[in-house]
């Protein structure tokens, strides 16, 4: 079985003070085989706030992919955005912009939906379509990551161009997860435009700017022919705890 926990949108610059360390806490305890945190790391994109999640990430118990979201770029310093939107990313987090482990048959991908000319919505370019390919090669199970959700849950405006094209080569690729965040809430379905594609929705980890559902994270348990998926999230005791554990099976007509 290979176990992975899903984190996104931290916003370090809104994280109240302990709860970083209490969600490392809860980690190790879990020990996932690999924490994927979707993009927004930070609130603005600053220095120190990508220092800071640094540190929270050296604390983890596993192997990390991170990449970045829109907050991951600068808001307000139009220039830096335009000309160089992930220089304090480099100086502060020194990770790269986007990742591939692979665990033993399994292969997570993230890649960086991330638009610094919006700012806000993402877009997909060709040119990650085709990496895609070559990072996926191999691979027995495939899981894509990203910030922006590829098909807004119902409620939610569309936020990635190039979505349709992404979601046609993830069934083209045999692709059969997609991790995502950015909208601030918890949630997972299959793509109605691809069955075959289970779309986990993260809610943030950290951040106070939690849209009322609460702090929370996803754990995912891969089994033989499907997934064991639990949702975490913090406890009025302050800890962080499984509120909805669901098993996931994938058949001919998709997920369910």
């Amino acid at each position: 079985m290979t176990r992975i926990a899903h984190l996104s949108d931290p916003h370090f610059g809104t994280v109240p003070e302990g709860l970083a360390d209490r969600l490392a806490s809860c980690l190790k305890t879990l020990r996932p085989d690999l924490v994927v945190v979707s993009g927004d790391l930070t609130q603005r994109a600053r220095v120190g706030q990508f220092r800071e999640a640094r540190d929270f990430l050296m604390k983890l118990p596993a192997q990390v992919i991170v990449f970045p979201g829109n907050h991951d770029a600068p808001l307000w310093n139009v220039p830096l955005r335009l000309v160089d939107p992930w220089r304090n990313w480099r100086l502060g987090l020194g990770l790269p912009l986007e990742g591939r482990v692979v665990l033993g048959d399994v292969a997570v991908v993230g890649i960086n939906s991330a638009n610094p000319r919006v700012w806000k919505d993402g877009l997909i370019r060709p040119a990650q379509i085709a990496a895609m390919e070559a990072a996926f090669g191999g691979a027995g199970r495939r899981i894509l990551a990203l910030h922006h959700p590829p098909e807004p849950p119902a409620g939610e405006k569309p936020s990635l161009a190039g979505a349709e094209r992404l979601v046609e080569a993830c069934e083209r690729l045999g692709v059969e997860m997609v991790l995502s965040g950015h909208l601030h809430f918890t949630q997972v379905a299959p793509l109605t435009a691809a069955r075959g594609i289970l779309a986990l929705q993260a809610g943030t980890c950290l951040s106070s700017r939690t849209r009322d559902d609460g702090n929370a994270f996803t754990l995912v348990d891969l089994t033989g022919g499907g997934a064991n998926i639990a949702h975490y999230r913090l406890a009025t005791d302050g800890a962080f705890r499984p509120d909805a554990v669901t098993e996931w099976v994938r058949g001919p007509d998709g997920w369910r």
